[in-house]
């Protein structure tokens, strides 16, 4: 049995994602989406009021659509990811799901990492809406964390710069991927899986907080 069509508002949306990222905003051109999309371009202001209207929602929906596919609708939360639970197992686990979604998001081919990628290297208002829906809750998660880990004392300056080393740490895998692969042999890039990563990151991280243990002991 066959999916029913798509709806006019879904077909807009995938062909804007298309078209967004292989253009970008200021050259994509709603007749293209529209003809794509098999609609008419009075389509666009009724269910989005504009072009510009239009791309928010097509970064939107292809972030979560991107991020669900990836993460296998689990939110990034590992699973069994409790606040009794030890913070360095949160830590670690938080590090593998971050690594993995980092590396599973490196198919040039999708357009929606592509649009994503467009948008994030050169943010507009749409990024305010990822970072609200997605980035900040996991951001303020990991500083949770680490709140339980650091030194009591450790000021709130010194903690985010922890939790951005964590995260930029984990994102170089997703933005400097293929020339990580340039870079080494073929056999070398193999063995840098997930896991290996993950367990390497946690294993820095953990210590500068040894470090910061050390220097208030």
């Amino acid at each position: 049995m066959s999916s029913p069509p798509l709806e006019a508002k879904q077909r807009l949306l995938l062909a804007a994602i298309h078209e967004f990222a292989l253009h970008g905003y200021d050259h994509g051109t709603v007749r293209r989406i529209c003809g794509r999309a098999d609609v008419n371009v009075n389509a666009v202001k009724y269910y989005f009021t504009d072009k510009r209207g239009l791309y928010v929602e097509a970064v939107k929906e292809a972030h979560r659509s991107r991020h669900q596919a990836i993460a296998n609708g689990n939110l990034f939360i590992p699973p069994d990811d409790e606040l009794e639970m030890e913070p360095a197992v949160r830590l670690k686990a938080f590090i593998f799901q971050m690594v993995k979604m980092a590396m599973d998001a490196q198919d040039r081919t999708d357009y929606r990492h592509l649009l994503i990628f467009r948008e994030l290297a050169n943010p507009s208002e749409a990024t305010q809406h990822i970072v609200q829906e997605f980035i900040r809750p996991h951001f303020e998660r990991l500083n949770g964390i680490l709140l339980q880990l650091l030194p009591p004392e450790t000021p709130l300056v010194e903690r985010r710069l922890l939790a951005f080393s964590v995260v930029g740490q984990c994102m170089h895998y997703k933005m400097a991927g293929r020339i990580i692969e340039m870079l080494v042999s073929p056999e070398e890039y193999q063995e840098l899986t997930a896991e290996r990563i993950a367990e390497h990151i946690y294993n820095v991280i953990q210590a500068a907080i040894w470090q910061k243990h050390q220097a208030r002991a």
